[in-house]
C-alpha cells in the first residue's frame, strides 16, 4: 500500500469513528433560538393561528435529506414533531436520531420563526391576550420541509438543513399562499449534539430573515 493510499485509508477509519462513535444512541438536543424579537409600536395586526408539521418521514429514504425514523416509529406523531436529524455512519447507514426535547417541537421553532420575521418587517404580531389579537390579520403555515443531515467529505463533513414552509394569510406580498424555501449549511470536523444545535439555531434565524425579506417586497 502507498504512503497516499495508506493516508486516505487512515482518514477513512479517523472519518467513520468520528461520525459513529456515537452515533447509536438517540440525542435529545434542546434549541435556544434566541427568543422573540419585540413588537413594532405601530403597523399592521397580524396573528399566527396556526403552523402545521406536514413533514413526510420514510423508513430507509434513498437519501439522507429525506426524514426518516425507525421502522417502528413510523406512526409516532410525537417522535416526528420533534424529529429534526438522523446520524448515519460513513457507509451512510441510519443509526440514532436526533430529537427535540419533550415540549419542545419543529412547529414551535417554526412559530418563533414566523414571529420574528414579520416583527422585524414592521408587522405587530399579536398574542391571544393582547385587547387587539381577534381582529388582527391570521397567518398560518404548513412545514413542508425541516431537515438536517451530513453530507461526508474526505476532510470535513457538511452539516446542511433545508427548510421549506407554505406560509398563507390575507396579506398583499404573500398573495394570499406563498412557498418559501430556505437552506443553510457549515463544514465540521466531527459533528456532535453542539453542531446539531448550531445548525439548527441557525436555520430557523435564517429562515426568519428570508421572511423579514419577502415581506418587505
Amino acid at each position: 500500500m502507498t504512503v497516499i493510499k495508506s493516508i486516505k485509508y487512515l482518514a477513512l477509519v479517523i472519518l467513520l469513528f468520528v461520525v459513529s462513535g456515537c452515533a447509536l444512541s438517540r440525542s435529545v438536543v434542546p434549541v435556544e433560538v434566541g427568543g422573540k424579537a419585540a413588537n413594532p409600536i405601530t403597523g399592521i395586526d397580524v396573528k399566527i393561528v396556526s403552523v402545521t408539521d406536514k413533514r413526510t418521514f420514510e423508513f430507509r429514504p434513498k437519501t439522507p435529506n429525506i426524514p426518516s425514523v425507525s421502522e417502528d416509529e413510523l406512526n409516532n406523531d410525537d417522535i416526528q414533531d420533534r424529529a429534526i436529524a438522523r446520524k448515519r455512519n460513513g457507509y451512510g447507514k441510519a443509526l440514532g436520531d436526533v430529537l427535540l426535547p419533550e415540549g419542545q417541537t419543529v412547529a414551535t421553532l417554526i412559530t418563533t420563526s414566523l414571529t420574528n420575521g414579520f416583527r422585524n418587517a414592521g408587522y405587530r404580531v399579536l398574542e391571544p391576550d393582547d385587547p387587539a389579537y381577534n381582529a388582527a390579520i391570521p397567518i398560518k403555515a404548513d412545514v413542508i420541509k425541516f431537515w438536517t443531515w451530513v453530507n461526508m467529505g474526505f476532510w470535513q463533513l457538511t452539516v446542511e438543513n433545508e427548510t421549506e414552509i407554505i406560509l398563507q394569510g390575507p396579506i398583499e406580498t404573500l398573495k394570499n399562499s406563498t412557498a418559501i424555501s430556505n437552506g443553510y449549511k457549515s463544514n465540521y470536523g466531527i459533528v456532535t449534539d453542539t453542531v446539531w444545535q448550531e445548525v439548527t439555531v441557525k436555520s430557523v434565524e435564517s429562515l426568519s430573515t428570508k421572511i423579514t425579506d419577502i415581506l418587505k417586497e
